[in-house]
């Protein structure tokens, strides 16, 4: 990595949320360029100084590195199987549930959840935590007012029942708002809530090199309870990293696990 670069992403760093050195260099250089080809900047010698003298510009650019596009029920089979074979489970629990969406950009994943929670009739025993770090996305999920785009999975009797019409979108359930707590929260740092019965991560580890991807993976596991389910991305792997043995495959196709203290069989 040329020294150009590296003085690019430490200014970065200094100066944002965002912590380039646990990122793949690739997608990392990927978008960076977006924001480069924009302002016509050819090395990141001149985007470096470009930055130092438009402060204005490093918010833009954590835009394009956090990657803030999310739907509702993003990848329907994987809820299918949440609402199937693991809300019974919780449905059948005692006391109260802690769930947790991790890089939750505007909300769509942790919302999903409480509808899944309604749907089950276990909302009032669920506290959902989503947490990203990005302010801007942050401030939107709160609002809870989306376009159509963000409904491209949701069945249509769902939206009907959670959402009302509001600013030529579409705005969630005032009391699904309520069940929803969101955190501006770096995943490298320790969450302050309770531990979880549930842990959404999906599509950030893969952008991540294997110590960040590790250190993440550590984060979750000390912050499930026994038994707890983990669900990453479909494109995401745990093969090959040590933490893989602190979690068992439950649905090989979904990318779903559960921490290990307790056993889990395969069931796909």
């Amino acid at each position: 990595m040329e020294n150009s670069f590296e003085h690019l992403i430490d200014y970065i760093e200094k100066h944002t949320s965002f912590r380039c050195q646990n990122y793949k260099v690739r997608p990392l250089r990927r978008r960076i360029k977006v924001r480069m080809r924009a302002l016509e900047i050819e090395s990141y010698n001149t985007y470096w100084r470009y930055l130092q003298n438009h402060p204005s510009e490093l918010k833009k650019l954590q835009d394009i590195l956090t990657i803030n596009l999310s739907y509702f029920f993003r990848n329907t089979e994987t809820f299918d199987f949440l609402s199937t074979e693991i809300f019974p489970e919780f449905r059948r629990m005692k006391g109260s549930l802690t769930f947790w969406s991790a890089g939750c950009a505007r909300g769509e994943e942790p919302y999903s959840l409480a509808i899944l929670a309604a749907e089950h009739g276990i909302k009032n025993r669920v506290r959902i935590y989503g947490t990203d770090i990005d302010d801007n996305a942050l401030n939107s999920a709160k609002e809870g007012i989306y376009s159509s785009v963000s409904f491209h999975y949701t069945p249509e009797e769902i939206k009907k029942r959670y959402f009302v019409n509001a600013n030529n979108g579409y705005a969630i359930r005032h009391d699904l708002i309520g069940d929803v707590k969101f955190i501006k929260l770096d995943l490298f740092e320790k969450p302050i809530f309770e531990r979880c019965q549930l842990v959404v991560c999906r599509n950030v580890l893969i952008y991540l090199d294997r110590p960040g991807q590790s250190a993440i993976l550590k984060t979750f596991y000390d912050h499930m309870t026994n038994g707890a389910y983990l669900v990453i991305g479909k494109v995401e792997l745990l093969i090959g990293l040590p933490e893989v043995k602190l979690f068992h495959l439950v649905n090989r196709a979904e990318h779903i696990y559960r921490k290990s203290d307790l056993q889990a069989e395969v069931v796909s």
